[in-house]
């Protein structure tokens, strides 16, 4: 799941080289929206921690 924003961001450096800004901002946007995603389902998980 972790390795989703690095292709993407990978994707995006990419595009960036070949000049393709359009594609590699909109890449970039979407590898920190799944960051935010990824991050959200992190937090909110829950530790089942027993005592």
């Amino acid at each position: 799941m972790m390795a989703l924003p690095f292709a993407t961001l990978f994707i995006g450096l990419l595009c960036a080289f070949r000049g393709r800004r359009g594609w590699a901002i909109g890449l970039w946007a979407a590898t920190f929206a799944l960051l935010m995603v990824l991050f959200h389902l992190h937090a909110t998980d829950s530790l089942g921690l027993q005592f």
